[in-house]
Order: structure tokens, then C-alpha cells, then sequence
């Protein structure tokens, strides 16, 4: 697993199809060398390649080639880029490294305040600009990773995002997850330990930092008390109402977090979902219709529902089909520390050590340089350990090594014993070694057929719906499908 991504694509470009491979494939294995894995985004049907630049490739270098423009301004996809990700801030835009055969001094002049573009490289016959790209990649790459360092120098209690990571897949989890916020109900899953309640709190505060937010903890009621099946005109009887409602009036234009929400007795989903329904008919934004023992009552409350499986599992495990249906429009998968991989590991590592700092000392002071460091040899053991319940472990080993270092160097011998039997990969699951397999036989279905899911799928035995389906289940990343 590679630390960084990059991106390729040619817009306009006169060599043949043979030269352009063949200069993809040297460029690919000089970026590898820098530990930089080269995507290739081709124009084709469906999703533009500017909504998949603006999407995939959000603070990524973007190498294009470019034949045709000798100038950014002169560019028309330029254009049209720079307007899908003007709501992005910089670092998150993506990174162009701009390649053509011509260069003027008003192009070079473009770039220095360009939004996008960041390089101007000349296109020469024998490919020596492939050489200067791979190099400027690099830069960019190394760029990003001070910046996220940087950021996370500051203070943790006023940190307003608190989100650390810089992996592709986590990038994208995080983007889809503050478009689903905004919305009146929505799904986060991942497993055990990935930060879910950590991200919805931060991305809440970013949304509305005034408005409320409760957790209802849905493993906290008598589910023998409720049952379901009774559903009335409202939803799932009297005692439903009577526990749901107080939720729902101290969350008034707020957030409402359904935390584990296939715990949440039957009855109780069965009046969360006629709510939803009769909220949805009446064409309200942020609206769930409760009733008291009069009349109807119109709640402004958002709904974001939590689990560790996605809400096609759940199905038949404690979640009613209706509800599940509901949550799978808007659902987003936290992915786990082994997608992210060992450089959002070592992010993390960092932001922990600092937080443990700053909550010991009360953010008094000069509290910072008391941060203690990591010892390359016990960082290189964090980032290469397995991590089953994910930053839930990191916090723990952190927290350990914090005690037994008392101030000084974190060392190897500083971190619990049991990290180093983490480290062993375990054989897996039998549940884990299908799902493997499943992603093996989907990705080698997608290479064969170009990335038509429509091929894919009859190549797999299934259809196009069920493939998407079964993609979403295993947490496969948009990023990932387009490979």
C-alpha cells in the first residue's frame, strides 16, 4: 500500500497511443520509487472527467497533458475545473502539474496566483519530461504531508475540524459525510473504533456550531417492552411516542444521532420510519412529524443513524426493512486504519500524543514542548501493528507509552507487550477471507471490462444494481471502483 496518490490525464496530445503508454508506465515507476501510486482517469461515459478530477483527486497531484493550450487561461476544462472545487479551500483543490509542447511567459505568469495549476513543464519528443514531472510530484506529495503535520501543531481544543487524515479513501469518506449532515436523515457505519462519533461531532460544529446535538444510545431501552407489528396510523404504538418524543423535542433544530441504530426496538423504528414518511410527503426540509395526545407536531430534526455494518447487513439483524431502505439512499463508510494506511496511521499518533499533552496540562502554558517524541523504531511498530478496533487501539498504546516514558522519548520499550503480538497478521476470518476474495474477484472483473460496471457485472453473474450493492457493502472506495 502506497502512502500518496496521484492522478493522469490527457486532454489534448499529439503522441500515439503507444508513446503515451509507454511514457505512463516510466512515469508511474519513478513516482512508485517515491512511494506514490499513479491513477489514470480516462474521458468516458457517465460521470465527466472534470467531476471526477474535482472529486477523486481533492489535494492530489493531477498531472495532465495538454497539447493543444499552451496557456492555463486558454484552457477550457481549466475553467471548468477550477469552478467544481471553487467551495474547496487550497489544499484540498487538486494539484495540476500542466504539460505542453509550447510555453509562453504569460502562461508561466498565470501560474503563480493560478488556483489550480501548480507546474508548467514542457512537453519534449523524447519523453525527458516525464523525469521533471515525477520530481514535481514529489514535491507536492511532500507539501501535503507538512501541511497536515502543521496542522495538527495547533491546539487541539481550538482545532474546529479535529479531523486527521490524508488518505484518499478517508478523504472521500469525510466529504460525503458533510454533504449527508446537511440532509434530514443519513447513515454512518465502519468498525469498531474508526472515529464515527468523532467525525459526526466535528463536522456538526462545523455545520451549526450552535445547534444541538444528542446521542441516543439505542441499546438503552427494554426491547421485550416494545412490540413491534402494531403499527398504528403514526407508527409503532403509544409507548413508541412516549420515548421518542422527548429525543426529538431536546434536539429542536438539531442533530439527533441514532447510535447503534439496529438496537433501537421494533416499535421504535417502526414510528421513526412513519415519521420519516409522513415528513417526506408533506415536503418538509428538515422535518420529522411527531404526534402527542392531541395533534400532530412538527419536529425540525435531523436523523444520522450509526453502526458497524452497513445498512444492507443489518437487514434481518435488528434493523426492519423500511428503516434499512431508508438509510442506504444516504449512507457513508468510515473506512478502517488498514484502507487508510500507515502515513494516516502516524497523523494519528501524532494529534493523540498532543490531545493526552494538552488534557494532562490543561492546555496551560507552553504546553507544547512538552510533547514528548516517537522513536523512529516505535513509530515503525505502531504504523506496521494491526489495529482490530482501530484509533481505539492507538489510544490505548499511546496512552501506555505516555505513562512509561514519563515526559521523555517514546521508545519501543516504552509501548505495552501485546503490541508487538498485534503486529502479527492473523490468518483472518472466515467472514474476512470471503469478503477479500469478493473484492479480488469484483476488481479483476472491473480490470478485465474497462471499468463497465454493466460488463462487470454479467461477467460476476450479477446485475448492475447488485454489484454496486455488494461494492458498498464490502467498503470499496469510489477511488477503488475506478482503478
Amino acid at each position: 500500500m502506497t502512502d500518496t496518490t496521484a492522478f493522469f490525464v490527457a486532454f489534448e496530445t499529439k503522441l500515439t497511443p503507444a508513446q503515451l503508454a509507454a511514457r505512463r508506465r516510466r512515469l508511474a515507476a519513478l513516482l512508485r520509487d517515491k512511494g506514490i501510486e499513479l491513477h489514470t482517469l480516462p474521458v468516458g461515459e457517465g460521470k465527466s472527467i472534470i467531476q471526477r478530477l474535482a472529486g477523486d483527486a481533492r489535494g492530489a497531484a493531477v498531472i495532465v497533458l495538454d497539447d493543444e493550450h499552451a496557456e492555463p487561461g486558454k484552457s477550457p476544462w481549466i475553467g471548468q475545473l477550477v469552478k467544481q472545487a471553487a467551495d474547496l479551500t487550497p489544499a484540498r483543490r487538486p494539484q495540476v502539474v500542466y504539460v505542453t509542447r509550447q510555453t509562453t511567459a504569460a502562461g508561466i505568469t498565470q501560474i503563480l496566483d493560478h488556483p489550480i495549476v501548480r507546474h508548467y513543464v514542457q512537453c519534449d519528443p523524447k519523453g525527458l519530461w516525464v523525469k521533471s514531472v515525477a520530481a514535481l510530484v514529489g514535491q507536492i506529495a511532500r507539501q501535503v504531508k507538512v501541511d497536515a503535520e502543521a496542522k495538527l501543531a495547533t491546539d487541539p481544543k481550538e482545532d474546529a475540524q479535529g479531523i486527521v487524515g490524508i488518505s484518499t479513501c478517508f478523504r472521500e469518506a469525510v466529504e460525503e459525510m458533510g454533504r449527508i449532515i446537511r440532509l434530514p436523515y443519513g447513515m454512518v457505519s465502519g468498525e469498531s473504533g474508526v472515529g464515527k462519533m468523532h467525525l459526526i461531532q466535528s463536522l456538526w460544529r462545523q455545520v451549526a456550531p450552535q445547534a444541538p446535538l444528542v446521542v441516543l444510545p439505542c441499546g438503552s431501552f427494554f426491547r421485550d417492552y416494545y412490540i413491534g407489528g402494531t403499527r398504528r396510523r403514526f407508527g409503532g404504538g403509544r409507548e413508541a411516542v412516549d420515548q421518542l418524543g422527548p429525543y426529538l423535542d431536546e434536539s429542536e433544530e438539531g442533530l439527533l444521532v441514532l447510535h447503534h441504530v439496529e438496537r433501537l426496538p421494533t416499535a421504535l423504528q417502526e414510528e421513526l420510519v412513519a415519521r420519516l414518511l409522513l415528513s417526506s410527503s408533506k415536503g418538509m426540509k428538515n422535518p420529522v412529524i411527531g404526534v402527542d395526545r392531541q395533534a400532530l407536531v412538527e419536529h425540525d430534526v435531523r436523523i444520522l443513524a450509526t453502526s458497524t455494518r452497513p445498512p444492507e447487513e443489518l437487514r434481518n439483524r435488528g434493523l426492519i426493512d423500511e428503516l434499512a431502505v431508508k438509510l442506504a439512499k444516504r449512507h457513508v463508510r468510515i473506512p478502517s486504519l488498514a484502507q487508510r494506511g500507515p502515513e494516516d496511521v502516524e497523523l494519528i499518533c501524532h494529534d493523540i500524543l498532543r490531545r493526552i499533552v494538552c488534557r494532562q496540562t490543561g492546555g496551560q502554558g507552553d504546553w507544547a514542548k512538552l510533547v514528548p517524541q516517537f522513536e523512529p523504531a516505535a513509530m515503525g511498530l505502531l504504523r506496521q501493528a494491526q489495529h482490530p478496533d482501530n484509533i481505539s487501539d492507538l489510544l490505548r498504546w499511546i496512552e501506555y507509552g505516555w505513562r512509561h516514558c514519563r515526559g521523555g522519548t517514546i521508545r519501543r520499550c516504552h509501548l505495552p507487550p501485546d503490541l508487538a503480538i498485534a503486529r502479527r497478521r492473523p490468518a483472518g476470518t472466515l467472514d474476512e477471507t470471503v469478503a477479500n476474495a469478493q473484492r479480488a474477484a469484483i476488481q479483476n472483473a472491473l480490470d478485465q471490462t474497462g471499468n463497465d460496471m454493466s460488463e462487470a457485472a454479467a461477467l460476476l453473474g450479477r446485475n448492475k444494481g447488485a454489484l454496486y450493492r455488494l461494492m458498498g457493502t464490502l467498503g470499496m472506495t469510489q477511488a477503488e471502483r475506478d482503478q
